[in-house]
């Protein structure tokens, strides 16, 4: 069972006023990179099908974002002439979308953001103003000289988005989500409630089933925790009024193994994970669950972050 605390009630009372509310913004960043290609597409396809409007968001590179390299500032009409020629690019993505026709589905309006800096100072930005129900980006898959210049832009996003990020990887072609597969340690059933509850919105907004998944290398623990789960997913599913969420044990002494297994056997659409933030030096020793699975799984990646309780 759920344990009904005061922070359960107020994730509760909260979901229940917001049941209804419909995803009315996606984010798609593109850095005009073919591996941002796929990603926005997919992003498209899928406002289609929430009935969501799109903004379609890059950034304009300058000396600042590559230091190091021995860039120099553009002279004033250089920089004019840059933006317009990333202004241009970005509405030949524009029309690209709107003319891309899915049969018998809404058509989003798209509106585009081009601004100059950093490409991750940009998406920052936009997002706290426009407040965007989820970004969508590309996987940053280029040479090695160039991720070490610039950076992987989704890696950097993980970790510093504020809401819903949804991961796509080059070669991604979008098919409707018809279940979501969610990778969760559930050590803490609260402090993962709020993004559950969140999560099961999103699903209900396709008619997605819901797959909470949970690896583990002791059997042993694995079945204590069966009842558990059994009392835990017919409780959530009473409480929220959705039938469709099941779970899954899977026994694994490593825990990416576990989840690239799922992704390649539970015939899930869609890995969604929790993920809380983590400081620079923890990241570099040991990474995060979230970071590896973002260059592991095959299917996109929902990276919701976790809450402090």
């Amino acid at each position: 069972m759920i344990p009904v605390t005061f922070y359960t009630r107020v994730i509760m009372e909260f979901y229940v006023q917001k049941k209804n509310v419909k995803m009315k913004t996606l984010l798609l960043a593109t850095d005009f990179s073919e591996s941002s290609i796929d990603a926005y597409r997919y992003g498209y396809d899928l406002a289609c099908l929430l009935k969501a409007k799109v903004v379609l968001v890059n950034a304009m590179i300058i000396a600042a974002e590559i230091p190091q390299a021995g860039f120099f500032t553009l002279p004033e009409g250089e920089f004019d002439a840059l933006l317009q020629d990333y202004t241009a690019e970005l509405q030949k993505i524009k029309t690209e979308l709107d003319e891309r026709r899915i049969t018998g589905s809404y058509r989003p309006q798209v509106l585009c953001i081009n601004d100059s800096g950093r490409f991750i100072d940009v998406i920052k930005k936009t997002a706290t103003d426009l407040q965007p129900d989820l970004i969508v980006i590309g996987t940053h898959q280029v040479g090695l000289l160039s991720s070490i210049l610039i950076g992987n832009h989704a890696a950097q996003l993980i970790d510093s988005t504020g809401g819903p990020l949804l991961i796509v990887k080059p070669g991604t072609v979008f098919k409707p989500i018809k279940k979501i597969a969610f990778a969760t340690e559930f050590e803490n059933a609260e402090q993962y409630l709020e993004v559950v509850y969140r999560l099961i919105g999103f699903a209900k907004l396709l008619n997605a089933e819901i797959l909470l998944a949970h690896v583990s290398a002791d059997r042993e623990k694995s079945e204590r925790l069966q009842k558990t789960l059994t009392e835990y997913v017919l409780d959530l599913s009473n409480k929220t009024d959705y039938p469709h969420i099941f779970y899954r044990l899977i026994h694994n002494t490593k825990t990416e193994a576990g989840l690239t297994w799922l992704c390649e056997h539970s015939q899930a659409d869609l890995l969604a994970m929790a993920h809380h933030s983590r400081n620079l030096l923890a990241e570099y020793l040991t990474g995060s669950h979230t970071q590896k699975m973002s260059k592991l799984s095959a299917l996109p990646l929902l990276v919701l972050p976790l809450l402090d309780s």
